[in-house]
């Protein structure tokens, strides 16, 4: 019998994740480098980005732009990995940066994680700005 999907919900333990202010609407976090459980060490730079509604424990995005294999997530446990679309010399945390940045796409992300309501209310200086503080907080763990 399949197992059952279960939406992934924000990290209980949050060591290692930072949060940033995006508004009044939406919980988000930003670890430099998550590093799965039980995996072995190996050269992988593994930030993430976890967003879920104010409120809400499940996780409505996730965004994984890894050194190898970068990708992103709706409704995280629910739906497969997406490849993240990479321009030429992009790097991966540009690319999903680009969502932040150009909101409409983020707004689009979060009405297909089925939470219309919130992506309505969105301001697009807040995403900005979210965008902004993950690119200082990556700066300064790569040095």
């Amino acid at each position: 019998m399949p197992r059952a999907r279960i939406q992934q919900t924000m990290p209980e333990d949050k060591s290692g994740w930072h949060p940033i202010d995006a508004g009044p609407y939406l919980e988000v976090l930003f670890h430099t480098d998550r590093q799965p459980a039980g995996r072995e060490p190996d050269q992988i730079e593994r930030p993430s980005i976890v967003v879920a509604v104010a409120g809400k424990r499940e996780q409505a995005l996730r965004f994984d732009p890894f050194s190898v294999g970068a990708h992103f997530h709706i409704r995280p446990g629910l739906a497969e990995r997406i490849p993240l679309p990479l321009a030429e010399g992009q790097s991966p945390l540009d690319a999903t940066m680009a969502f932040f940045e150009k909101p409409l796409r983020f707004r689009g992300l979060l009405a297909l994680a089925e939470e219309d309501d919130v992506a309505a209310r969105l301001r697009d200086e807040e995403l900005k700005n979210a965008a902004s503080q993950i690119r200082t907080l990556s700066a300064a763990h790569n040095g």
